[in-house]
């Protein structure tokens, strides 16, 4: 058989609209293009205007109407047919061998439905603060590890993040543009292992009217764990005993908001402050 007409193992589909779809698009696909490892690349077209042309090598999927991020998801997860997917942002870069290593580990460790590496930003690029590395042991853990994302998302189901596509696809984003991954990241991590790995696989750039940015107040927040409380009260993979306690996450969740978060926001701004001044 013609090797050209293999289905590659992996499918990286990326949502793209308005400022997502121009610079910063061509210089995302151009670190998935420069991969050592073949993939089936989706761009979904999220009712840009006017619409994204053909792109060289890869598919573009179009919704004539805006979708939510988490819909416009999911209408790439549907198209994949792949074992495994990426679910990647418009506006990040690749690192070179990331795509091979994630599908190696995910392929070594069956139990597992999900595998990313660790994230830089900046430039010069510098380690990102998430994953918290006090998660990274954690979720070797699993019963716990679940429990804690429950209260505040832990890991993230995009970026340099693969996934069983079966499972992404039983599963599905939120319909949200914001906390969509997170509602996700709580099916998945009932359902089967997570592995972190320090290894760095993308490099986050800040967009100045990214989704990320408008959803940092405080009432967003706290809607994304009603979001994230509603998954977890249908979602026929969660156990039982997780919706039993769905009072006390919500508790919970209030005060990782309004106590916690804070308190490391104001943390992480002395330690900078100290930092500047020396």
């Amino acid at each position: 058989m013609n090797s050209a007409h293999i289905e590659p193992q992996v499918s990286v589909v990326v949502p793209a609209w308005g400022d997502y779809a121009g610079k910063a698009l061509a210089e995302a696909l151009e670190s998935l293009h420069a991969q050592d490892l073949p993939a089936r690349v989706i761009v979904v077209d999220n009712a840009s205007a006017p619409p994204l042309g053909p792109m060289e090598g890869a598919e573009v999927l179009r919704s004539d109407s805006r979708l939510s991020l988490g819909a416009a998801r999911n209408l790439g997860l549907e198209a994949v047919r792949s074992p495994y997917v990426v679910l990647w942002d418009a506006d990040d870069l690749m690192l070179p061998g990331t795509l091979r290593f994630l599908r190696d580990r995910i392929a070594s460790q069956p139990d597992a439905v999900l595998v990313a590496t660790s994230i830089l930003e900046g430039d010069p690029p510098v380690p990102h603060r998430w994953p918290r590395r006090w998660i990274y042991p954690l979720a070797r853990r699993r019963s716990l590890f679940a429990f804690a994302d429950c209260v505040w998302s832990v890991f993230p189901t995009t970026g340099a993040a693969i996934m069983r596509t079966a499972v992404a696809q039983e599963c599905g984003y939120g319909d949200a543009s914001g906390g969509e991954d997170w509602v996700l990241g709580v099916s998945l991590a009932f359902r089967g292992g997570i592995v972190l790995d320090p290894r760095p696989g993308r490099v986050y750039r800040r967009h100045p009217d990214s989704v990320w940015a408008t959803q940092r107040a405080l009432p967003m927040q706290v809607r994304h764990g009603r979001a994230v409380r509603e998954r977890l009260e249908r979602d026929p993979g969660v156990p039982d005993w997780v919706k039993r306690v769905l009072p006390a996450i919500a508790a919970l969740q209030l005060v990782a908001i309004f106590v916690l978060h804070p308190l490391a926001v104001a943390g992480r701004a002395i330690r900078t402050s100290g930092r500047s001044g020396m």
